[in-house]
């Protein structure tokens, strides 16, 4: 436990910086008679405004340590979920599934079918609801598993196990979207037995990069850190799980308020994917096209979080130019951070276009890491009321958290 109270911390720092209340206002955007009350003790700081104040007053995250992550407690002496250890089988990156030499068999034939069903599920799932793209990810569970049951031999029984674990990954990834953590979790365990039943190790070290996003999500930035770690060094000999892993990890150390360890991080990662081959076929990998573009995004989210917005904001719009349209899940999520980023800097007139935008891009998705966004930008939303137009945009904002099975408004 702290033993000074933050309001008398950020008065110390302050007066150290030589800057009045007003003064610190203006850099942090909050309101003098908030940030007075925060001093007195009569308003508890919030995440947000702890990583802005030590920023703007230099404090070296100092005020940051007196708040948990987003007002949670800090884990302490407490590991994530053991993770049973994967076997070492030789690794499928360079092809996920080979085909049978005998392509007219009805083996490979189902197999291209159902390979190329999961690429068409994963461009829905970027312009979906999650719950109405699990339903066909089920169906096809089922079929795959009795088909690789029911295979002559046991070369082909692996190819329809491949293909199954790459199923169970993305559904984890859906039931994720869908707010359905516990369903997520058995997807990701399914995942992990069926990738080192078909040697596929790079999808079973990415089994831990998802349970990070998962604790990602909880703000338990110490297991995003130990879970992102291991899958690293589980992959030595994978440059894309590497990279991925070093993403997630960044985020848990912005989390955590750890700057340069999160740059090393950040700069790892570029390095790994900017290297990193293309694996084939493409439904049957790990990431996505846009995995190479992802450090500029990720660069800007970490930003945030270390309470440094107005770079977060130049970040994340340049690495958005990156991302092609149809990427709408993902558009939509950096979308989101970019508002943030910008509510929290005071840079309103930069907002209004931007929120149109992702409003529009988030219609109809019903994610659930677009609403944890989202429902932030609303408590920055709420407040600037004083602001013209401010109001009405957080109405939309809120509003937008009102579509079919999404999560209450804030």
């Amino acid at each position: 436990m702290p033993t000074v109270p933050f309001g008398h911390a950020l008065r110390l720092h302050r007066v150290r910086a030589g800057l009045s209340l007003s003064e610190l206002s203006a850099r942090v955007h909050y309101s003098s008679p908030y940030l007075s009350r925060v001093e007195s003790g009569e308003r508890r700081p919030n995440p947000e405004l702890a990583r802005l104040c030590d920023v703007a007053l230099g404090a070296g995250g100092a005020l940051t340590g007196l708040v948990p992550a987003h007002g949670l407690p800090a884990p302490v002496g407490r590991r994530p979920p053991a993770v049973p250890p994967v076997a070492q089988l030789p690794s499928t990156t360079a092809c996920p599934v080979t085909l049978p030499a005998d392509d007219d068999t009805e083996d490979a034939r189902l197999i291209s079918h159902y390979a190329l069903h999961l690429a068409e599920l994963r461009r829905l799932a970027q312009r979906m609801s999650p719950s109405a793209v699990l339903g066909q990810v089920g169906t096809s569970v089922i079929l795959l598993d009795t088909l690789g049951r029911a295979a002559h031999t046991s070369a082909v029984r692996r190819q329809y196990v491949e293909l199954l674990a790459h199923y169970a990954d993305f559904a984890g990834w859906m039931a994720q979207e869908a707010d359905d953590e516990p369903a997520a979790e058995r997807w990701i365990g399914r995942t992990e037995v069926l990738a080192a039943e078909a040697g596929a190790t790079d999808l079973a070290d990415h089994t831990l990069i998802r349970r990070a996003c998962l604790a990602l999500y909880r703000r338990d930035a110490r297991g995003v850190v130990e879970y992102a770690t291991e899958a690293g060094r589980r992959a030595p000999g994978s440059p894309r799980v590497r990279g991925l892993a070093a993403l997630r990890e960044a985020q848990g150390l912005a989390l955590a308020g750890h700057a340069d360890a999160c740059d090393g991080a950040l700069d790892r990662a570029a390095e790994l994917l900017g290297t990193a081959p293309r694996p084939r076929p493409p439904a049957l990998s790990v990431g996505s096209e846009v995995t190479p573009r992802l450090p500029a995004l990720v660069g800007g989210w970490c930003l945030h979080d270390l309470g440094r917005p107005e770079e977060a904001a130049e970040r994340l719009g340049s690495g958005l130019l990156l991302v092609p349209a149809r990427s709408q899940r993902l558009r939509s999520l950096f979308t989101a951070r970019l508002a943030q980023s910008l509510a929290t800097c005071g840079r309103l007139d930069a907002l209004v276009p931007v929120v149109d935008t992702l409003l529009r891009d988030s219609a109809g998705l019903c994610s659930h890491t677009v609403r944890t966004e989202l429902r932030s930008l609303a408590v920055s939303l709420r407040r600037r009321y004083a602001r013209p137009h401010m109001r009405e945009l957080h109405a939309r904002v809120t509003a937008a958290l009102h579509c079919a099975g999404c999560a209450p408004p804030v």
